[in-house]
């Protein structure tokens, strides 16, 4: 692994970030920031904010970020804010907001040998 970033307490659950994960996942580092602009989703967001950390991280520590492949994308369960909402007859109805870590790695492309 040659560049590895996190992204930590992502105020959203990791559920809904693993799908796009899964989408830029083996893609070359510029064409999974360009998929990851386009898409509406506030998940395509976080993983694109993500996505344009480990560039920068991987320009700091030379390597050339256009080649970089992303190898590995996880998104896991951070803790949960615990909150309760006032409901009828003076009772109270908890509940949890999620949060996620989001880690990233790099990789440079391996290069096949001919035969």
């Amino acid at each position: 692994m040659a560049v590895k970033i996190k992204l930590n307490y992502v105020r959203h659950s990791a559920k809904k970030l693993r799908p796009f994960a899964r989408i830029v996942k083996g893609k070359t580092l510029d064409n999974a920031i360009d998929i990851t602009a386009v898409l509406p989703n506030d998940s395509a967001r976080f993983i694109n904010k993500a996505l344009k950390m480990a560039a920068a991280s991987a320009k700091d520590k030379a390597f050339v970020p256009g080649t970089m492949i992303v190898s590995e994308v996880m998104a896991t369960e951070g803790p949960r804010i615990k909150r309760v909402r006032p409901n009828a007859r003076g009772r109270a109805n908890k509940y949890q907001k999620h949060i996620a870590h989001l880690t990233i790695a790099l990789s440079e492309p391996v290069e096949k040998k001919g035969k």
